[in-house]
């Protein structure tokens, strides 16, 4: 094949080489006029290497120039690409290809991921099969497969290339395979590349398919998450934010506790068990390390640095706790980690018999320092969600009561920095009643038909109106204040990015989505609106050049204007919810008064609060009790209330004069003179 090429590259005359005078010549010199005298002539010759070169060299270097040229470009043809490549292939033969050209056919023979994405979202909004994965993962592995032939082993770059185009397409074999593959080659693993094939799994889940062979797909993909988590705990790979952020929305599908107790207890260093301890692999880790040897101290831990718990991941414990219907160890993990025990507590031995000695429960060669955080909104909305749906309306109550003290006594100490401050000193609160802290409590008492829990909640939803009043026109006051002594100034509107912001951190409640997570303030990736990333439910919603360990967050400072607008906004909700308590509280009472109404037609006892017995009422009596009305009665009242009505609306009518009241007037009689 070289050799016809060779005698066609001959014969042929192009744009690139000058035009020869035809010479006859003799048998013994035309080897040497075989190749173009421009080319290879001592004379001509820019340097003497390049006239001892054969044509088929001469041929591999002008595939190498000109692929190399193509590559150059920033977003050449991906098709015109691989063409390319596989002429210089086959002039190459068994010789050895440059290494770069494999690693730059890698990248440009296939659209870039973000394209690739867009094209197959728009294929599966059509209702289309995106089938050009195929064709593309062909190529990855031949490009793969001719790196190895050649000697060379791919770098972990060009791994993660194919596994970025699997993640777009959401094939999650595919990233399996290659992950393997990584293995036996012997390169040493990143985040990253862990990151990708959660990626490639949680985008598979996203993806429509029949729900019969949805719990397959589940079991599967959960396994491979399994896999992956103790392959990097086994490794010591260091987890990073979007790891587990991935990893908890792939574990929220099938809620497997064990998987999210070992992902906590690695990626954070909380056990659920004995949230306010260190765990026992980080115990056994401490000792190993003080035992071992200078020579061995270099040696990489098994446990990776765990990373700091932060309020997202807080949140989102509590949501899967919530979601697995573990109440007690919803209302454990809160209690520990909102209200943590003082470091000499949570590190004193607890061994004062030596009889009963059966070794140290709490090494000192561990210390160890609780986790703890403060709850916000979030944080409330999600602990009441879940125990109110589990049933529970007396820890519903008692945990509205502490969001309600928590944020009164956060009142008052905004109010009084507010006025001993400047606004740059002042933080952001990260507390407020809102609708949806009342609402749980009243689904609960709506439900189960609890009289005295409606009326509690009605109580306090007025009081907190009460208190929103108090406080839009506190900060308004101060306000004005700062900006007439010139220390505030109103720099922007915050009305047009106040809907886009408020959510940040709770998801809406009419979302379905089951990949919701808390952890935006570490992993996510902000996006325009439009954008199918936008979504905080799109695995690719996540930033996976973000640092490993998030750096540490500064406090928001006090921006009183959104301040203003968040009371307004919440004042506005709690007036219309507080209608609505009014309209559940009648509705449920003229139910349990119907319900009871007839047991007394039935001739059954009834429970009586102020005999605190159960008695037997007769029909008269209970009729007076409760002020139930015949249908007679009933009738006369609407007749009633419809002659009101209508002597109200001819009230209000204006008096018009009536034009024919002069004819219809008799003249007046006439008197007989005298």
């Amino acid at each position: 094949m070289a050799h016809r090429c060779v005698r066609n590259f001959r014969l042929a005359s192009t744009s690139r080489i000058p035009h020869v005078r035809h010479v006859h010549t003799t048998p013994s010199c035309r080897a040497a006029l075989a190749v173009p005298n421009a080319e290879f002539s001592t004379a001509s010759s820019s340097s003497s290497s390049h006239s001892d070169e054969s044509p088929l060299d001469v041929i591999r270097r002008r595939k190498v120039e000109d692929i190399k040229n193509l590559l150059s470009l920033k977003t050449p043809n991906h098709n015109r690409v691989w063409g390319s490549y596989v002429e210089l292939l086959e002039f190459f033969g068994s010789a050895k290809v440059p290494l770069e050209i494999h690693q730059s056919v890698l990248r440009k023979c296939a659209p870039p991921a973000v394209h690739v994405r867009a094209v197959f979202a728009r294929k599966m909004a059509e209702g289309q099969r995106y089938t050009e994965d195929q064709l593309f993962e062909s190529r990855f592995q031949r490009v793969i497969r001719n790196i190895r032939a050649a000697g060379d082993t791919p770098a972990l770059e060009d791994y993660h290339c194919v596994l970025e185009l699997f993640a777009a397409v959401g094939n999650y074999k595919g990233s399996m395979m290659v992950l393997r593959e990584i293995g036996r080659v012997g390169l040493v693993k990143e985040p990253r590349t862990y990151a990708l094939c959660l990626q490639a799994m949680c985008h598979r889940l996203t993806l429509p398919m029949w729900h019969l062979y949805r719990p397959a797909l589940v079991e599967e993909v959960t396994e491979h998450c399994l896999d992956i988590l103790r392959e990097m705990s086994s490794n010591g790979v260091q987890y990073a934010s979007y790891n587990v952020d991935l990893a908890f929305r792939i574990l929220k599908e099938t809620m497997n506790m064990d998987g999210f107790t070992t992902l906590l207890r690695h990626a954070y260093g909380v056990d659920l068990a004995y949230p306010d301890r260190s765990p026992l692999e980080y115990w056994a880790q401490s000792r190993e390390a003080s035992s071992s040897t200078e020579g061995q101290a270099s040696l990489p831990m098994q446990i990776p640095t765990p990373l700091p718990f932060t309020l997202a991941s807080f949140n989102t414990a509590l949501d899967y706790l919530g979601r697995a219907g573990d109440v007690s160890k919803l209302v454990q993990t809160f209690e520990v980690i909102t209200t943590p025990l003082p470091a000499s507590a949570s590190n004193s031995a607890f061994n004062d018999d030596d009889d009963d000695d059966f070794g140290v429960s709490n090494p000192q060669v561990a210390p160890y320092k609780p986790p703890h955080v403060e709850p916000n909104t979030t944080s409330y909305h999600l602990l009441l969600k879940w125990v109110a749906k589990a049933g529970h309306p007396v820890l519903a109550r008692h945990y509205l009561l502490c969001a309600i003290e928590q944020e009164r006594n956060q009142g008052r100490q905004l109010r009084e920095w507010t006025r001993q401050r400047s606004p740059e000193d002042i933080p952001s609160p990260h507390l407020s009643i809102t609708r949806g802290l009342f609402l749980p409590v009243l689904s609960v008492a709506n439900r189960h038909k609890n009289m005295e829990l409606l009326r509690w909640v009605h109580i306090k939803v007025r009081r907190a109106i009460r208190w929103k009043q108090f406080d839009l026109k506190f900060y308004e006051t101060i306000r004005a204040r700062w900006i007439e002594s010139g220390v505030y100034r109103a720099v922007r509107n915050v009305e047009d990015d106040l809907s886009g912001d408020l959510g940040e951190d709770l998801p809406a409640a009419s979302s379905t989505s089951q990949f919701s997570s808390f952890f935006s303030p570490s992993s996510s990736l902000r996006q325009p609106l439009n954008t199918p990333e936008s979504d905080s439910s799109s695995p690719f919603a996540v930033d996976l050049d973000a640092p490993l360990v998030p750096p540490p967050k500064e406090p928001k400072k006090l921006d009183i204007d959104r301040h203003l607008l968040l009371l307004r906004r919440d004042l506005e909700e709690l007036e219309e919810f507080e209608q609505h308590v009014v309209d559940v509280i009648g509705r449920d009472t003229q139910r349990v008064k119907e319900r009871l109404g007839r047991r007394v037609w039935a001739g059954k006892d009834v429970f009586m609060r102020d005999v605190e017995q159960r008695v037997d009422i007769p029909k008269e009596v209970w009729r007076d009790t409760v002020m139930f009305r015949t249908q007679a009665e009933i009738e006369a009242k609407r007749e009633e209330e419809r002659r009101a009505k209508t002597k109200e609306r001819q009230a209000s009518l204006p008096l018009e004069p009536d034009p024919h009241a002069e004819e219809r007037e008799e003249p007046p009689h006439k008197t007989q003179e005298s």
